[in-house]
């Protein structure tokens, strides 16, 4: 009689009194993976289910390296999985390269605060929707208003807002509110150069335009 496979083996494990423990779970487990890992149409499946995340399927790219000795459509949608891979860190590289603020600097000088916090609100912010037609500026437009906030007033007081004016809720009120509140009990000054750090850094996606230079430039002059 032949010895059970590795699907036999793990049937074995679950039906078993050895079933409860730990390490015959794992050892079945083990053994079936090990024998999906050589099997052509489950590494091209693994391939397909990890679309484009790109943690899984660069794991899915590394169980079906074997697929590399099969000639043939197997072999194929490994490679074509690999140029996904290659378009997808590219990508994000692309983004992240867009994201990152060209006017980043290695040191920052917390003199810059006061002519920095008088700019701010000046910036071409982009608007997102809310509900009812309302509108609020990006998260990092916040941040900023909450370390100015609290480097010059400390903690929050009062209650948070509710309602507009107009009418509806207040969704400006309270994004600022809940942004210095957040940063309830933070040392001031320590606030202070995190806001001219932050002002640097920002990514220039949250602008329409992005016009720090003129004004960084007026800072350093």
């Amino acid at each position: 009689m032949a010895p059970p496979g590795p699907s036999s083996s793990a049937a074995l494990a679950a039906t078993s009194p050895a079933a409860a423990s730990p390490a015959a779970v794992a050892a079945a487990a083990a053994a079936a993976a090990g024998s999906s890992r050589r099997d052509p149409d489950a590494a091209v499946a693994l391939l397909h289910a990890a679309g484009d995340d790109m943690e899984a399927l660069a794991e899915a790219i590394a169980e079906a390296a074997f697929l590399d000795a099969t000639p043939g459509e197997h072999r194929q949608k490994l490679r074509a999985a690999r140029t996904r891979l290659r378009n997808l860190l590219a990508a994000a590289a692309r983004a992240d390269a867009a994201d990152r603020s060209p006017h980043a600097r290695s040191e920052y000088s917390v003199d810059d605060f006061e002519r920095l916090t008088v700019q701010y609100e000046k910036l071409n912010w982009r608007m997102v929707s809310k509900p009812g037609g309302a509108t609020v500026k990006p998260d990092d437009f916040y941040r900023l208003y909450a370390l100015h906030m609290q480097a010059t007033r400390g903690d929050v007081e009062g209650e948070r807002p509710m309602w507009a004016e107009r009418g509806g809720l207040d969704f400006e009120g309270r994004s600022r509110w809940d942004a210095w509140a957040a940063l309830r009990g933070s040392d001031p000054p320590k606030c202070a150069l995190r806001f001219v750090r932050l002002f640097h850094e920002f990514s220039p996606a949250a602008l329409y335009k992005d016009t720090r230079a003129a004004v960084l430039g007026a800072a350093a002059s």
